[in-house]
């Protein structure tokens, strides 16, 4: 299937919009889940799409981009002003993080299918 990437990141970003308008919109309800969200949820989602992103064919130094601008944009809609800056950089580390964990991922795949080849 050719440009599979496109198909990678389109889904990454459906992720991480719907992950960051979720603690967008809890910013008003209780701080505690908003913080729990903000800190904890929308990094960690961001590491888990970015790596899923680079195994899905998407380029590692494309995919950690997403969850950081998806957090900030979201925020920029609904709230009007931008999110803590520690907490779009903990996004964009781990994001980081995430797809360097992807490629490595993909690499380890490909050298194991490569020696099941050679065994035969």
């Amino acid at each position: 299937m050719k440009r599979r990437w496109i198909w990678a990141w389109a889904l990454q970003i459906a992720e991480m919009l719907a992950v960051c308008l979720v603690e967008a919109l809890c910013a008003g309800l209780h701080a505690g889940l908003h913080a729990a969200l903000l800190w904890g949820l929308v990094p960690l989602a961001g590491l888990f799409t970015s790596c899923q992103a680079v195994r899905r064919g998407l380029l590692n130094y494309a995919a950690w981009l997403a969850p950081a601008v998806c957090l900030y944009g979201i925020n920029m809609l609904v709230w009007g002003f931008a999110p803590p800056a520690g907490a779009a950089l903990l996004t964009a580390f781990l994001s980081l993080v995430g797809a360097a964990a992807g490629e490595v991922l993909v690499q380890r795949e490909a050298s194991e299918n490569k020696k099941k080849n050679t065994r035969r």
